[in-house]
């Protein structure tokens, strides 16, 4: 009797050199998606650190030249000058005279009804301020005008139109004008302002301030700042860092902030009393390495140059 043996069936599946092939394959697809995106992190973070190292630069460019340009050095408001530092008197606000009784002064409010602004400061003066308010002197003649300088000692909020504070017979404010949350101000000086300074005399407003480069804790290096205040404890406030980090100190003209200052003729200039230029150079490092070409990592560098005239200057 014939018997028929029933073959086994070959079973479905990979040989090992397919599954080597397979795998090897896939090393090489995987290892270059891991390539594409270690150069897309690459790029991002060099993008990152490129755009970051430029905004620092430009807060710096915006933040001083206003401040710079308020100076009047013919006036005496510079009291530092370096290369790393410059300190002045920097003004905040300013107002007009509504009244000069007994040699305090009082300022005209904020906001008036006729729409027209004579006081404006980005911050309300407070006791140890310092003013300049503009007398016209005893006679007609322009010889005896000038600013007169001095410090608030005391400071008090009218807030209605008494005759003491902004009165409407001064013909600057309307009844209504003044109010609680409008106030006008009476200021008292550390020199009694002179009877010589009138009704809708200008007043300054400002504050011994310093820029500087510095270094921080971390070792990196800042532009900072800091003001000063009679009467506060400390009077000078502590530094701090408004942009940044930025190139290291060096006098070899490779500083990460540098002031220069120049007379009318354009020529270098050591006096306060004749800068009519000043000149800012900032210059950016990134913190990281930068590496947008895959080649290698470098500290990226940018800078920028700012001139500032001063006004009362030609």
């Amino acid at each position: 009797m014939l018997t028929v043996q029933a073959v086994p069936s070959r079973r479905a599946g990979f040989t090992l050199i397919e599954l080597l092939i397979a795998m090897g394959l896939m090393s090489l697809v995987g290892g270059a998606i891991v390539s594409l995106l270690l150069r897309q992190q690459r790029f991002y973070n060099s993008t990152t650190e490129l755009i970051q190292t430029r905004q620092q630069i430009r807060q710096a460019a915006a933040m001083l030249p206003s401040d710079l340009r308020g100076i009047s050095s013919a006036g005496g408001d510079i009291s530092v000058m370096t290369d790393s530092a410059l300190e002045f008197r920097s003004v905040f606000g300013s107002s007009v005279v509504c009244a000069n009784i007994g040699g305090v002064l009082s300022t005209v409010p904020r906001v008036l009804a006729t729409g027209a602004t004579m006081t404006n400061w980005a911050t309300i003066p407070v006791v140890g301020d310092s003013l300049a308010v503009y007398n016209n002197g005893p006679t007609l003649a322009v010889i005896d005008d000038g600013w007169s300088l001095s410090r608030i000692t005391v400071r008090d909020s009218v807030t209605t139109n008494v005759a003491n504070g902004c009165p409407t017979a001064t013909g600057l404010t309307r009844a209504g004008d003044i109010s609680a949350a409008n106030p006008s101000y009476r200021l008292t000086l550390s020199t009694a302002a002179a009877n010589t300074i009138a009704v809708g005399a200008a007043i300054r407003f400002f504050r011994r301030v310093r820029y500087r480069i510095y270094r921080d804790t971390d070792n990196q290096w800042y532009l900072g700042f800091f003001n000063c205040l009679v009467g506060r404890v400390p009077v000078c406030n502590t530094t701090q860092a408004i942009a940044g980090p930025f190139q290291p100190y060096a006098n070899n003209g490779t500083s990460g902030v540098q002031f220069a200052y120049y007379d009318v003729n354009g020529a270098v200039t050591a006096d306060p009393l004749q800068v009519a230029r000043i000149s800012l150079v900032v210059r950016g490092q990134s913190t990281g390495l930068v590496n947008l070409s895959g080649t290698g990592g470098t500290v990226f560098h940018d800078s920028l140059r700012i001139e500032v005239g001063l006004r009362n200057r030609q």
